[in-house]
């Protein structure tokens, strides 16, 4: 198990992944849009998923590392929302860590292992996307390529201002989006003018044209954030209590149904299967 501390004055329970290089904090969720203990009712646990590798760049080490905290976050009881961020003010995640890509690539003696690296990242996000509660991407700086697709496995984002950028690289890199990441692009990118510019011209977003655009719900300055971030889980969770009978597995079912095709490349695929290939 990872080490495990408990704040009492706040009630926070605090996990540790790797030496701290992913955290998960589990802290009670007040009716009070402040999110304090002034005598409100407790309405169920903010989670905040934390990421301190500096780019935090996705490689097969993160991956498990994240999957461990996921795992620690599935089992924190209902009703719950999970906060997704990363622990500085310039990198949500920069993305693919391409020498470790190029590295697997040159070891590999078959074709089949050497895009070992990206379908595990696939694997992380199918399980993001469909979790059994709400999630909110609390995008603090760069979201670049693999970085862009975590935020959009979430059901919400919200990006700091200033600084930061949201980006498709694929095509200045020379590289195929590979099926996981272009049915994740289609099932929450429902803008032609964004597939054009963003997707196939490789513009970057800032946070307002990210807001104006549809790609993130809102931005705030990087102070607020972690604030920002707690009240919409809150008011989620304020929905969710109003609601007559919220089952966390057919909330996870109908993410299934309505990102069905983006669930399934994430799952099943690799990066040899063919662009036109269907699922």
């Amino acid at each position: 198990p990872p080490p495990t501390t408990c704040d009492a004055s706040t009630m926070a329970v605090v996990k540790l992944f790797g030496q701290g290089e992913v955290t998960v904090v589990s802290q009670p969720a007040y009716s009070s849009t402040n999110n304090d203990s002034n005598g409100d009712k407790i309405i169920g646990t903010l989670v905040t998923l934390t990421m301190n590798r500096g780019e935090n760049l996705f490689n097969n080490e993160l991956v498990t590392l994240l999957h461990s905290a996921l795992d620690a976050v599935q089992t924190v009881e209902h009703p719950k929302a999970l906060i997704v961020t990363g622990g500085d003010t310039k990198f949500f995640s920069n993305g693919l860590d391409l020498t470790a890509l190029q590295q697997e690539g040159s070891a590999s003696t078959s074709s089949s292992s050497s895009s070992h690296m990206v379908t595990n990242v696939w694997r992380f996000l199918a399980r993001l996307l469909v979790l059994d509660c709400h999630t909110i991407a609390a995008i603090n700086g760069h979201a670049f390529g693999a970085g862009l697709f975590l935020a959009l496995a979430c059901d919400a984002r919200i990006m700091r201002t200033q600084r930061g950028y949201l980006n498709w690289p694929e095509v200045n890199l020379g590289m195929r989006l590979g099926k996981g990441f272009a049915e994740l692009t289609k099932a929450k990118v429902g803008s032609n003018e964004i597939w054009r510019h963003g997707v196939l011209g490789g513009q970057r977003y800032t946070s307002r044209q990210a807001v104006d655009c549809g790609l993130v719900d809102q931005d705030c300055a990087v102070e607020q954030l972690p604030t920002v971030a707690q009240r919409a889980s809150v008011a989620w969770l304020q929905r969710q209590a109003k609601l007559a009978n919220f089952d966390p597995q057919t909330f996870a079912q109908m993410k299934m149904e309505l990102y069905t095709d983006a669930y399934r490349a994430l799952s099943q695929a690799t990066l040899h299967d063919a662009p036109h290939s269907r699922l």
